[in-house]
């Protein structure tokens, strides 16, 4: 297998060694992404920021098609379509560089999400060129404002299970009926991507549908606990005419539109974490600079620095997961239409491919964001819990991150279920990595290095050592009923996102001393940290997924591979994070 192949394979990062001269690093941004990310700051700043307040009303929903359409004026709507249509056909990695960006723009950062990623991309991706042609242009304008119809009331996470009906005429054009639930947008929407079951169909499929078709009513706006100034409703579809080209892909096929649109959105989530996670880390600090207790300044206090340091470490971490991600997608983009694959077969394809990394970055970044704003609070104290501390209204509202774009739950056992699918059809060797590591089970414990980043790879290395022991157990036991083993399943997925993310961690260090761009003491502190959180996650993981078994002689193989493999380098991580937290105050 060659150095292409190895980069461009989905779960190849637990069994194989990435080639650090492609790996991706934030630090290397383009003067394309610099320009759009001055021009996305202009705009949060003056069409948000001024007017803050207003904007996180229910009233500020109705600017939110004005603001749209500056965007679209701006070239923001359109950077990962093809300039066929009026886009910009920017990298991925460029497109997650803007998406950090754009993540400060409080409950109008959702609103901008739904139109670019889960409205226009599977018009884009999926549509004829008939739907390309008559919407593309005019929603990448901002003209045109979308809405993703996925969801009803008893069909959330089960999307297929979904009772919305389309029929079809002698003409063979449909007629909808049905009811929609929690749709971001729908009270702005001018079409919306409606999945519908046709006929008797067991599988969905998906819809152009235009608002002017008639017989759709919008409910009122829910009231939620964040994010007021963003449009949810729900949405009723009674009698609905659709033309027969409006049909989005092939009948039958909406789940799969659906889900591969999602992970995009997946991706582009852990992306906002960044840019949201700096916001509080910056007002968290002043306020601890400001702040005096005891007669001296909170961020002097050691308990505080801990906090701290952890919230900007963790940052580090997201974006060395989700800028790999990105350029891992590019990379494969790349080769694909190389090949001969359409620019949408392409894009469409490197995205499912790396269906399990997408899960992985929207669940560490949506946890690890909550874990920021959560610390953040907590270092405002008494008033961290009044409406005036600014990032009171984040703590609400980002709670979604959790829940939407597939849950938490789901997104592990996506994980999981892809890890396995990979394996039983022999795209991933996981067989030949466990019974290498299986042979090697009982042999002695190789000492650390003393240098730093040679001892953190050979932690890595029996990370996903212990990762891949700990998978081929518990597939030979539970073999095609892992999945219903959610509490296993869900355990093996968290090795592997700890995995992937210390790993991401450590080659954006390598990274950055192959390009003369390392601060060794800053950075390596970075690496210390989180390579201790990961060590706690996986420790308590192991610990959870040993007392799932019936008796500790049943356990006994995953209680060997946690003792063999699961040792820290030890380091001294108060000093770590202390030397850290120095250099985020100054």
């Amino acid at each position: 297998m060659n150095t292409l192949e190895l980069q461009t394979k989905g779960g190849t990062f637990l069994i194989q060694p990435t080639e650090l001269s492609s790996f991706y690093i934030k630090e290397l941004i383009s003067e394309e992404a610099k320009m759009m990310h001055d021009a996305g700051t202009s705009f949060i700043k003056n069409e948000i920021e001024n007017r803050l307040e207003f904007m996180e009303t229910p009233e500020a929903i109705q600017v939110g098609p004005e603001l749209i359409q500056k965007c679209g004026e701006l070239g923001f709507l359109g950077l990962e379509v093809s300039e066929k249509y009026g886009g910009m056909d920017m990298s991925f990695k460029d497109v997650l560089h803007f998406t950090t960006t754009m993540s400060k723009g409080y409950s109008f950062t959702g609103a901008l999400g739904v139109q670019t990623s889960i409205g226009i991309a599977p018009v884009f991706l999926y549509g004829s060129d008939f739907l390309k042609e008559k919407y593309l242009t005019k929603m990448i304008a901002g003209e045109l404002l979308s809405a993703f119809a996925l969801t009803e009331p008893n069909a959330g996470s089960d999307a297929n299970s979904g009772k919305t009906k389309a029929t079809l005429d002698a003409e063979g054009n449909f007629s909808i009926n049905g009811q929609k639930a929690w749709i971001s947008n729908a009270g702005i929407a001018d079409i919306f991507i409606v999945f519908a079951k046709i006929e008797d169909d067991k599988n969905l499929s998906a819809f152009v549908v235009e608002k002017d078709f008639g017989g759709i009513t919008i409910g009122p706006e829910e009231k939620k606990m964040g994010f007021s100034g963003w449009s949810t409703c729900q949405v009723f579809f009674e009698n609905v005419k659709v033309p027969k080209e409006n049909l989005l892909g092939e009948r039958n096929k909406g789940l799969k539109i659906g889900l591969n649109t999602l992970n995009t959105g997946r991706i582009k989530l852990g992306a906002s974490c960044i840019g949201v996670g700096n916001k509080v880390i910056q007002h968290a600090k002043e306020y601890a600079k400001q702040r005096e207790q005891f007669g001296k300044t909170i961020s002097s206090f050691g308990a505080i620095k801990n906090k701290l340091a952890r919230m900007s470490a963790y940052i580090f971490a997201i974006e060395s997961a989700v800028f790999r991600l990105g350029n891992d997608i590019d990379i494969l983009r790349e080769e694909l239409t190389t090949k001969g694959e359409t620019f949408s077969n392409a894009k469409i394809n490197s995205l499912k491919e790396f269906s399990i990394e997408s899960a992985i970055v929207k669940v560490f970044g949506s946890e690890a964001q909550d874990f920021i704003i959560d610390q953040g609070i907590q270092i405002y104290g008494g008033m961290g819990f009044s409406a005036d501390c600014p990032i009171e209204h984040l703590y609400r509202s980002l709670r979604i991150s959790r829940i939407y774009e597939g849950t938490n739950e789901i997104n592990r056992l996506v994980i999981i279920k892809e890890f396995v699918k990979k394996g039983m059809k022999g795209e991933l060797d996981v067989m030949s990595a466990f019974s290498k590591v299986y042979a090697e089970i009982n042999n002695d414990s190789v000492e650390y290095s003393l240098n730093t980043l040679e001892k953190f790879q050979q932690f890595t290395d029996n990370l996903k050592s212990l990762a891949v022991f700990v998978s081929g157990i518990c597939l030979q036991k539970f073999m095609q009923k892992l999945e219903e083993e959610q509490e296993i399943s869900m355990h093996i997925s968290d090795l592997l996102i700890q995995v992937y993310v210390l790993e991401s961690t450590l080659l954006r260090i390598q990274k950055l001393q192959l390009e003369n761009m390392l601060n060794e003491e800053i950075h390596f502190a970075n690496l210390n940290i989180i390579a201790f959180d990961v060590f706690a996650k996986i420790s308590n993981s192991m610990n959870e997924l040993i007392a799932c078994f019936e008796t500790e002689k049943e356990a006994s193989s995953l209680i060997l591979a946690r003792n063999k493999y699961l040792r820290f380098p030890h380091v001294n991580v108060k000093e770590e994070r202390r030397l850290l937290a120095g250099y985020i105050l100054d």
